[in-house]
């Protein structure tokens, strides 16, 4: 059984095959790009016709240094521009050029980050360890991002106060993975190894509650109809499959992974076949899947969703789903997850703490700017146009590169139409599919869950109920006094209709457990109660009077998220998501967070994406401190080694030009 890091990086893999996949067309391809000498000021000239003709790389001393020839028609093959980077990697430039001739930044060279997540706290750290100055721009009164930790307020002695008087309103759980070491290794540079404590994922006991019928995980484990879904052929409720880790299921489980399963054994065998076999299904959803090609009647592809996603959960890439499968269930097992003591919050407080320049709240971007100097005028600059939230005011800056780590929702919302971007950027900035996710928590006077009778410790209890999920905590298993149950974790169709019933509270905000309630959260109360009532036999009288507060978050509908993590839809992901981990704005604008990573959805991304935008800055004005090509590749996650991550690098900075001399040769 592997454990740990021995469980691959399935996504890793899947990123690379994409950046490996374009960068492969480039070269079969290899069309001639336009190259705009007034746009790019340092492709006037470095050789002389003549020695560029002759295929020699000696620098004429008559001419100034710094920029490299281009021939007059301002067109040059693929492979002859990347040879003039890869001839140019160890090489400084002179004025006039856009790389600075210095191993370490001038005072005036700055980087703006727009966001104080994760990505946006990890590249600050990594640009101060470079001696790079920064300024982190967060439109909210808090860091974090989706890393958000409620503390309950407490009034002794009606609301006493309790030693875990928290939930995790996002980020909440980490597998320690392949996948998720770079997470584990910040929790440890940060000194947060003895907050990591076991997450309990699942229990033999957790409640399963369907058709108004009350069980548990252990005693459905068998065949049989043992919720009477009435639409369920009994051929299906009966079903048996054995899994790849030699275990027999039975029922929903069967029928589900008896259609993952030969795509999540490719993968496992032979990963660039098993991906090919799965990307012939990169048009379908889940459902589609379902239907035509396993050929499951429709009621069965609803019950499956029912069993194990949000309502409308199967909508989504099919190509998503099983490589979602890989992270939760890998094949040979063993996948132990891990959470924070005192909720995951307390890693942000640590990241901030690093930096030398914290970030400045309150200060929302409203448009970023690409602006051109003259050949001989200077480094070309990047407009930021903000405004105040305290005070109403609208301000401007100027950076040497600006980097976007909030949701491509929210990036929807600030004005990039001056930033040069190829068309798919655009389109994917646009049309990205986000998914919903509202979490309530309740403070009750006493962890109820875990009395004699219920013996709810830790894990998840399921419902087709409007709660779906309920989510027990697994810090301070077995303690006196109160408690913070998840009364509800929802995602797709279900989050959005519970999302009517929310009022957003400002994130930074410790609410006043006597404040007084909207009428609407007084109705989503109730209707959690009733349905923690009917899971646990409690009385309805019993959970109101042992209610000492609560908090509720949707997700979707706050102004600084738009969205609760990237949910590809059928396609996106290998259309959409190459061009995300390429630079824009002539190298100046970058993508990063979660979105732009091989993880998405994953704090790993977020820390990854941060490693990847750091290195593209260097390659661009500091190619003295990036590593030569033949040592030990130490980069992102999404290229294969420091030649693919400087060719996808040089890709982005001509990324629109790339992007049309490619269309101009699939059209002949």
């Amino acid at each position: 059984m592997s454990s740990g890091a021995d469980i691959p990086d399935i996504r890793s893999k899947v990123a690379r095959y994409f950046t490996n996949k374009k960068l492969r067309e480039l070269e079969t391809i290899n069309p001639k790009i336009k190259v705009d000498a007034a746009k790019f000021p340092y492709f006037l000239y470095r050789h002389s016709a003549s020695d560029q003709q002759a295929g020699t790389t000696a620098i004429d001393p008559s001419l100034p240094s710094g920029p490299i020839f281009v021939p007059e028609d301002q067109a040059i093959s693929w492979k002859d521009l990347y040879g003039l980077f890869q001839d140019d990697l160890t090489k400084t430039h002179g004025p006039g050029s856009r790389r600075l001739p210095t191993e370490s930044a001038p005072l005036w060279y700055s980087v703006a980050i727009i966001g104080a997540g994760v990505a946006g706290l990890r590249i600050a750290k990594l640009l101060q360890d470079r001696k790079i100055s920064y300024k982190i721009f967060e439109a909210s009164t808090r860091p974090g991002g989706r890393v958000f930790t409620y503390d309950f307020a407490s009034k002794p002695p009606s609301n006493p106060q309790g030693k875990h008087d928290y939930y995790d309103v996002g980020a909440m759980r980490f597998p320690d993975t392949a996948a998720s070491q770079k997470t584990i290794a910040l929790f440890e540079e940060l000194g947060l190894g003895e907050r990591v404590i076991p997450y309990v994922f699942s229990r033999e006991n957790a409640i399963m509650y369907f058709n108004g019928i009350k069980s548990t995980a252990l005693q459905t484990e068998g065949p049989g109809d043992h919720f009477k879904d009435e639409t369920v052929p009994e051929i299906f409720l009966n079903k048996s499959h054995v899994d790849l880790s030699g275990k027999k299921i039975f029922g929903a489980d069967a029928c589900l992974y008896a259609a993952y399963d030969p795509f999540r054994a490719a993968l496992v065998e032979d990963f660039d076949q098993g991906w090919e076999k799965l990307m012939a299904y990169d048009r379908s959803s889940v459902r589609s899947y379902l239907t035509h090609e396993a050929q499951y009647p429709i009621p069965v592809a609803h019950w499956l969703e029912t069993r194990n996603s949000g309502t409308g959960g199967f909508d989504s890439s099919f190509a998503e789903a099983i490589l979602e499968s890989l992270e939760f269930n890998y094949p040979t097992g063993g996948v132990q997850w891990k959470c924070l003591d005192g909720g995951s919050e307390v890693f942000i407080d640590k990241m901030v703490e690093q930096l030398q320049s914290k970030p400045f709240y309150n200060q929302r971007v409203t448009s970023v700017k690409y602006i051109e100097r003259e050949p001989g005028d200077g480094v070309p600059e990047m407009q930021i146009d903000y405004v105040d939230e305290t005070t109403g005011n609208q301000r401007h800056e100027f950076y040497n590169h600006v980097v976007s780590t909030t949701t491509f929702a929210a990036l929807s919302t600030i004005d990039t139409s001056e930033v040069q971007m190829s068309y798919i950027q655009r389109q994917a900035i646009r049309s990205l599919l986000y998914g919903a996710a509202i979490k309530v928590g309740i403070k009750f006077s006493s962890r109820w869950w875990e009395k004699t009778g219920i013996n709810q410790r830790g894990a998840s209890s399921y419902t087709d109920r409007l709660s779906r999920v309920v989510v027990y905590p697994s810090a301070g298993i077995g303690e006196d006094g109160p408690g913070v149950l998840m009364v509800t974790y929802n995602w797709n169709q279900d989050a959005s209709r519970f999302g009517a019933l929310i009022k957003n509270p400002d994130w930074s905000e410790q609410l006043d457990p006597d404040r007084e309630r909207p009428r609407s959260e007084k109705q989503l109360l109730e209707l959690l109660y009733k349905d923690l009532a009917a899971l646990h036999g409690v009385s309805i009288d019993d959970l109101r009077r042992d209610t000492l507060d609560y908090h509720v978050f949707d997700w979707y509908h706050s102004p600084h998220t738009m969205g609760a993590y990237a949910h590809f839809g059928p396609g996106q992901y290998s259309t959409l998501w190459p061009d995300i981990v390429q630079s824009a704005g002539l190298g100046r604008f970058h993508f990063a967070g979660e979105l732009a990573s091989a993880n998405h959805a994953w704090v790993a991304g977020a820390l990854d994406s941060a490693e990847r935008v750091v290195r593209e800055i260097a390659y661009m004005d500091f190619l003295p401190t990036v590593p030569q090509l033949d040592g030990k590749y130490e980069g992102s996650s999404v290229f294969s080694d420091d030649q693919s991550a400087h060719k996808y690098y040089v890709k982005g900075l001509f990324g629109k030009e790339v992007e049309e001399a490619m269309s101009r040769k699939a059209n002949f």
